[in-house]
């Protein structure tokens, strides 16, 4: 369905948990040319009750939500799990999508999405969100100042999660390496313009019994020049989240938590001020709605979610085998 360049989108929510309330709190507030018309939500209570507070349509099942008239497109932020399903189905009604990361819970159903996706005239975008933080954009910025790359290092700490169906397997579809990993993975690519070759992987259980909570990675890059480190703990009560790029003419240096960005240049440190931090859910949608006013491709698309879940399903495979493994890249 074309969006004319001086109308609103007008959106369906799926999924109104934590971090669906707070893509409803974006649309209903401050993304322009965007307005939040409908939401699904499994609990109907709780959802016709949220609705009718909002001034917005509910439907219990997403079916129906892709079936009203009124909604252009859907943003899905359910459970990874589902998203399969869902996407398959609404770029079927001819809705425009926004989904969450992870794309899938695997390569194969992330390739399903994106065959579904390919020649439809369909816009479909993965909120791959990190790539709007301050200082992840600030370094992209300086990359070409201490190119070529040879080492990049990056890393995420946080807490243990508190959503009981991150421990669950069959909902989750993976742990920290298919939740927080693909945030690192997809930056990867981003920061160096590079793909992920090959992989060799360990995985710890800290505090999640039922899945991985910290892993580290060495990852061969495209070039055969860059080699690079990738690790997450969700078991600290802390949180960072480092980026150190290292070239042939310096090193940059910075912490997307903690909002700081450095230019190391022999023993000189150079402050690149990063702007204030953004809310990225927020710039995420309103990047996506521009695209769908301009009738221009999305700035991540499904071949880029369906990349990072291919190195995530590479990190398991060597970590399951103790020994490295090749990222086994699909054509669409």
């Amino acid at each position: 369905m074309p969006i004319e360049a001086s109308g609103t989108v007008r959106f369906g929510l799926i999924g109104l948990g934590l971090h669906g309330n707070r893509y409803a709190g974006h649309l209903s507030a401050d993304v322009p040319g965007a307005r939040l018309v409908a939401v699904c939500r499994r609990d109907r209570k709780a959802g016709e009750t949220w609705a009718a507070a909002e001034g917005v349509r509910y439907h219990a099942d997403y079916r129906d939500l892709l079936a009203d008239p009124g909604v252009d497109t859907v943003a899905v932020v359910t459970t990874p799990n589902l998203h399969l399903e869902i996407v398959r189905a609404a770029v079927s009604s001819g809705k425009h999508v926004l989904v969450e990361k992870p794309l899938a819970v695997d390569g194969a159903a992330a390739a399903q999405i994106a065959g579904a996706v390919e020649g439809s005239g369909i816009t479909v975008m993965v909120a791959h969100t990190l790539r709007w933080n301050s200082v992840v954009r600030t370094l992209r910025r300086h990359v070409e100042t201490i190119a070529p790359l040879h080492t990049v290092s990056l890393s995420q700490r946080m807490e243990p999660s508190r959503l009981p169906w991150q421990a669950d397997p069959a909902i989750a579809g993976g742990g920290n390496i298919l939740h927080t990993g693909v945030h690192l993975f997809d930056l990867l690519r981003l920061l160096t313009g590079e793909e992920v070759e090959g992989v060799s992987c360990e995985t710890h259980r800290v505090r999640n019994p039922g899945l991985e909570d910290a892993f580290g990675a060495l990852m061969r890059l495209s070039s055969g020049r860059t080699i690079a480190l990738v690790d997450s703990s969700k078991a600290t009560r802390s949180r960072s989240g480092r980026i150190e790029l290292v070239g042939e003419r310096g090193q940059l240096v910075g912490d997307h938590v903690h909002g700081f960005a450095l230019r190391i240049s022999g023993y000189e440190r150079i402050d690149l001020l990063p702007p204030p931090p953004v809310p990225t859910v927020r710039e995420t949608l309103r990047a996506f709605v521009q695209a769908l006013r301009k009738g221009e491709p999305p700035p991540v698309t499904v071949v880029d979610g369906m990349r990072a879940v291919e190195i995530a399903d590479a990190c398991y495979r060597s970590a399951a085998e103790g020994r490295p493994s090749r990222v086994e890249r699909r054509d669409i």
